[in-house]
């Protein structure tokens, strides 16, 4: 199976196989699993994954490991193209499941918007610029 990229405002209820959903909006995607079981795989963009388009196929990165149902599937998605990995083991997937859950109820510190980081790279190089006082 092949995954292809589309960029959605909203994930949709129903998903469609061999299609990787992404919403920059909400920070989120979301694919059947490759496997073919009909899980639904939800990402949390850039949290813990990274979606790219690479001519109109997906990309995604780490490795997307379906802990959560009985296929206990573990690939990668590489410009639509699934790469099997070995499936974790009970004890890991428990492991990998609890940590994911941990690390979202602590609230990581989101990374500064695009426009909070321009501003911050602005206002960086008027300091920079401006350090050098007025020409003599």
């Amino acid at each position: 199976m092949r995954f292809r990229y589309q960029v959605v405002e909203r994930i949709p209820k129903p998903l469609m196989p061999g299609i990787v959903y992404h919403s920059e909006e909400f920070e989120v995607g979301a694919l059947l699993c490759a496997c073919g079981c009909g899980h639904r795989v939800s990402l949390l963009v850039p949290d813990s994954h990274r979606i790219n388009e690479q001519g109109g196929m997906a990309t995604v990165r780490p490795s997307i490991a379906v802990c959560d149902a009985p296929c206990n599937s573990h690939y990668f998605i590489t410009a639509g193209e699934v790469e099997w990995l070995r499936a974790f083991d009970p004890a890991t997937s428990q492991a990998v499941m609890l940590k994911q859950i941990a690390r979202h109820a602590q609230g990581e510190p989101k990374r500064p918007s695009f426009p909070q980081r321009v501003l911050t790279a602005l206002s960086r190089a008027w300091n920079w610029l401006t350090s050098f006082g007025p020409p003599r």
